[in-house]
């Protein structure tokens, strides 16, 4: 599978059956697992990042966090880039996005990425929060701190 189709596969499966079917969980990473990790990883943010309805968004990053979660790591991105792309639209919610950048890069690595987006001060109020979520989600002490 391609990152589209990957992107494809968790929108259906999350809008349909929610992201707590564990034979629609247990089919996916079936599939996953057969897939090249950087595919699979461009497909699963993908879901992070695209506009979606609030009322599905929810369902689509939980089911796509908990792919995360078993995903082959991959090192093919760039922290900051998918952190500040990943903002407008996070659900505040889903820890894996954060949780899988601490276990691919390292959780201080991924912690000072956080910290130097939030440092910038191009933030809106809603990207603030999601980057103050994101660092609260890997037990940064400071993740409530101004900057």
């Amino acid at each position: 599978m391609k990152r589209d189709e990957v992107l494809a596969a968790v929108l259906q499966s999350a809008d349909r059956f929610g992201a707590d079917n564990p034979q629609q969980l247990a089919f996916l990473r079936s599939r996953l697992s057969r897939c090249a990790p950087a595919e699979v990883f461009a497909g699963l943010f993908a879901v992070f990042v695209e506009s979606a309805p609030k009322e599905l968004r929810s369902q689509r990053h939980e089911l796509a966090g908990r792919l995360l979660d078993t995903a082959e790591p991959t090192e093919e991105f760039d922290l900051v880039e998918c952190i500040r792309a990943s903002l407008p639209s996070y659900d505040l919610s889903v820890e894996q996005l954060p949780q899988y950048f601490a276990r691919v890069l390292g959780k201080q690595a991924a912690i000072d990425a956080l910290a130097s987006v939030q440092a910038t001060g191009d933030l809106s109020d809603g990207e603030i929060a999601a980057v103050r979520t994101m660092r609260w989600w890997l037990g940064d002490p400071t993740a409530g701190d101004q900057g």
